[in-house]
């Protein structure tokens, strides 16, 4: 009798663990990614671009098969990336770096983690797969048709993130300022937070330079260090400081310091905990069950 009582309050813990969860266990998987940097040309080259993401909870590196969508300022796709595999590193923090041929050309301190390929990226309506970032206007979504870490969905499309510059019509409040001219350009649109939601192209981003020095990120910096492009080995790479130059290695790494992401009481942060803990409860039960099962049979 003992045992039974036991697992009818097993059961009750974890039903009200599911249903106070909030949302899908998949969040705890890729639905906390912010897209941290878009560079759409350098010193004059237009072939030259990247995109980062950047994890703002830990646990988020299975992106294999979610898709980087790239529209002109008109809405038009001009072409879609897909992730071919997943990442390794995945601390809060932890980047993503996706970059054409002639990045990685030009680059030092090492590559990104996935370069735009026929393998990977499809072109649409006359745009170039192999160098996709739209400008000076355009909009970049990752994960079209899934949530970010919100308690609910907060866009009729649905998006993990998406950032609009230029003409674009932003998801997130307004767009962003436009991509500069190729001519001399040596600044990326760079995120200055890691909140969990997004909230508004226009003041979340702004152009900042991207790095001309290349250096590793310590685990415990990757939160408060904005320097991009960044790629999942946790480095930082370098782009010549002037046409045919080299960066070097830098001493003292940019350290601006980003807002942490408060721990949130909803979204992908509670999902995944509270999962976690019906798991636990769930699994009592069994061990509970079992016992139960043995004293039936049991002789004695």
């Amino acid at each position: 009798m003992r045992a039974l009582t036991s697992l009818v309050a097993a059961l009750a813990i974890a039903a009200s663990l599911v249903l106070t969860s909030g949302g899908p266990v998949a969040y705890a998987s890729f639905h906390c990614i912010r897209i941290h940097a878009v560079l759409g040309s350098y010193n004059g080259n237009a072939n030259i671009q990247f995109i980062e993401l950047r994890m703002d909870a830990a646990a988020q590196p299975f992106v294999a098969g979610h898709t980087v969508q790239f529209r002109d300022a008109a809405g038009t796709l001009k072409a879609t990336f897909t992730f071919p595999s997943s990442v390794t590193n995945s601390t809060l923090g932890d980047s993503i770096l996706i970059a054409t041929s002639e990045f990685n050309a030009a680059a030092t301190g090492g590559a990104a983690d996935f370069q735009f390929s026929a393998l990977n990226t499809v072109g649409a309506n006359g745009g170039d797969p192999l160098h996709p970032v739209q400008a000076p206007g355009g909009k970049v979504a990752f994960a079209q048709g899934f949530d970010n870490c919100d308690a609910g969905l907060t866009v009729t499309a649905g998006e993990v993130d998406s950032l609009a510059y230029g003409a674009a019509t932003a998801d997130f409040g307004t767009a962003a300022t436009a991509l500069p001219p190729a001519a001399g350009n040596v600044q990326a649109l760079r995120l200055g937070n890691l909140n969990v939601t997004p909230a508004n192209n226009s003041t979340e981003y702004a152009l900042q330079p991207v790095s001309v020095s290349t250096f590793s990120v310590a685990p415990a910096n990757l939160v408060v260090t904005l320097a991009t492009p960044r790629n999942n080995g946790r480095v930082v790479l370098a782009l010549p400081s002037l046409p045919g130059g080299v960066g070097g290695v830098a001493s003292q790494p940019d350290q601006s310091l980003l807002p942490t992401p408060a721990a949130s009481a909803s979204g992908g942060h509670r999902t995944a905990y509270q999962f976690g803990a019906a798991a636990a409860a769930l699994a009592a039960l069994g061990v509970i069950a079992g016992a139960a099962l043995r004293r039936r049979r049991s002789p004695n």
